[in-house]
């Protein structure tokens, strides 16, 4: 109920080309601008601040990267929670009784294990997986929704683990 008034201002009617390119870039640097003026002269722990970010993983890489390097060196922690839409797709076929689908093809493609991205250096074409040079240190992919809650407790009691001992 206290959250109805909110949810009514996401119109997602951005208007921009490069929207897909730059709204991950600006929800990191306005999130570190925000634990910049909660914590004033910074944390008193290191990494007492943590950024716990649900996404699919699809973004700008090269313009997320050093908003991920100003985060870390300002002492805050964005800890990235991939939902793979594999799992999406695999529940959406397989069937409501027991057992389950085996993914089609092309849902399996889906997979952010499975997108490679393209770069040309020197005139030379070359396809690394997505992951690889990810920007994101501290990241889980998570495929199946089932255990989303699991693993955000999980991820939270590490960092408490962390704080309590730091």
């Amino acid at each position: 109920e206290q959250a109805a008034p909110l949810l009514t201002e996401f119109t997602f009617e951005e208007e921009s080309v490069e929207s897909h390119n730059q709204s991950f870039a600006d929800m990191m640097k306005l999130s570190s601008s925000m634990f910049d003026e909660r914590s004033g002269s910074g944390p008193t722990r290191p990494f007492g601040q943590v950024m716990l970010i649900i996404s699919d993983g699809r973004f700008n890489k090269a313009k997320v990267r050093p908003w991920v390097q100003t985060a870390i060196a300002r002492q805050q922690l964005p800890l990235l929670v991939i939902v793979d839409s594999t799992a999406e797709a695999a529940a959406a076929v397989g069937p409501s009784g027991g057992g389950s689908a085996a993914p089609s093809k092309s849902s399996k493609s889906r997979s952010v294990f499975d997108v490679k991205q393209v770069s040309y250096e020197g005139g030379k074409c070359t396809v690394t997986p997505y992951l690889q040079d990810f920007p994101f240190p501290y990241y889980v992919v998570v495929q199946d929704l089932q255990a989303l809650p699991s693993i955000l407790s999980d991820v939270l009691k590490q960092w408490f683990e962390l704080m309590a001992n730091a």
